[in-house]
């Protein structure tokens, strides 16, 4: 289970990976549209669509033709039904272990595709309209084997650094952006909001500046590169001694969540609130319906304090949650060395804003704002989060 799982993401992976490719090798004034009205991409000019379908079989030992009768036939029922202008071209853009180049379909084989038994590929063979002309979808109609999810990878990072990018920036900053962004695409609702102009698309990659770590970011093969660069980032403003760091947490999507939290926090206490000059404690702000009073409870058991803003046991103060702890410099000994509360009881962001947003597996907050610096993460476990700020020296 585990395996195919492995081989399920990789083909997301690839088809992603050849969205961003289209885009990044199209011609002046074409439009690209991810899963598209036709097929995954629609690459349109203005005189020709060419409507291409991604497909990833890394498990299968060579290229048979009954592997890719269905793409095949989805094609021929849209040309059925569309062959009048504007032109649409057909390419079939597909994965097999020890396959390269291209071909084309003959007539026979097109016809041994047409008299297939197997009752879901049946229901498409009879939307196809009849009469339709199977000599000028042939003719429309091509196979592509495309290399390994490796080498495609090569090609896009080559790409980007053929449009001007700072090499250093690509393979950390500027290629999961890109990648992210295509994912983000696939998932909006029309194709309207699924269609970019490739030339306004890597344009808004020159202005990107910080690194962006999500659950598909995180397959890359540039991932190592991308922690070590989401390191040294955050590295100076976690080496301050008094500075406002707030992390807001949507524990739902975390493995074992209620597992680690505790272990966490305690490490990110012991490395960044423990000391005379840490005069500001970070917030811990989880969303949901998380138990935070037994978490409050489970970090007083292992000898880690918390302010809560709750005064009388029930009101919250979001004075009380933001006040400064009292403090003894020899030895270092701080009143509370976390903030720990609800997102949603906070309504109210303290005296000032926090130097370091952290935003787990949040979209949206209303502490986003731009004079603050918001670190974004996707993530499934906590030892991603733990990497990224030096909590923990092995990436696992």
């Amino acid at each position: 289970m585990a395996r195919t799982a492995e081989y399920s993401i990789k083909g997301y992976v690839y088809q992603f990976l050849r969205y961003l490719s289209e885009i990044l090798s199209a011609t002046d004034g074409a439009t690209i549209t991810i899963e598209g009205a036709i097929e995954d991409i629609d690459v349109t000019t203005r005189d020709l669509t060419t409507a291409v379908q991604c497909k990833y079989h890394e498990q299968v030992e060579k290229f048979t033709l009954g592997k890719v009768y269905k793409p095949i036939l989805l094609m021929l029922e849209h040309f059925s039904n569309h062959s009048a202008p504007p032109k649409v071209h057909y390419r079939l853009f597909c994965y097999f272990p020890g396959s390269s180049g291209s071909q084309s379909l003959t007539h026979a084989e097109l016809q041994t595709v047409l008299a297939t038994n197997s009752v879901p590929l049946k229901a498409i063979v009879a939307r196809v309209a009849p009469g339709a002309n199977l000599n000028l979808f042939l003719s429309r109609f091509s196979i592509e084997f495309g290399p390994t999810c490796e080498a495609l990878q090569d090609t896009v990072l080559a790409s980007l650094n053929a449009k001007g990018f700072s090499p250093e920036d690509v393979d950390a900053i500027v290629y999961p952006n890109a990648f992210q962004r295509i994912v983000d695409l696939a998932t909006r609702s029309t194709s309207a909001e699924r269609t970019v102009e490739p030339s306004a698309f890597i344009t808004a990659l020159h202005d990107v500046r910080q690194v962006t770590f999500t659950r598909w970011t995180r397959e890359l093969a540039t991932r190592a590169k991308i922690f070590q660069r989401l390191r040294k980032d955050l590295k100076f403003s976690l080496s301050q001694n008094s500075r406002g760091r707030h992390f807001v947490i949507d524990p739902t999507m975390i493995a074992n969540f209620d597992g680690e939290i505790v272990r966490f926090i305690k490490k990110f206490s012991e490395r960044y609130s423990f000391k005379y000059l840490h005069a500001n404690p970070p917030l811990f702000a989880i969303t949901g319906e998380y138990d935070v009073g037994a978490l409050q409870a489970r970090l007083h058991d292992v000898g880690l304090r918390c302010a809560n803003g709750l005064v009388g046991g029930t009101e919250f103060r979001p004075t009380e949650l933001f006040r400064k702890p009292m403090r003894r410099k020899s030895p270092d000994e701080l009143e509370f060395r976390v903030r720990l509360a609800k997102r949603a009881v906070v309504t109210e962001i303290g005296q000032k804003r926090p130097d370091d947003l952290f935003l787990v597996n949040i979209a949206d907050d209303d502490w986003d704002h731009p004079d603050v610096n918001v670190h974004r993460f996707e993530i499934e476990r906590l030892s991603d989060l733990e990497y990224a700020l030096q909590l923990r020296n092995d990436y696992a």
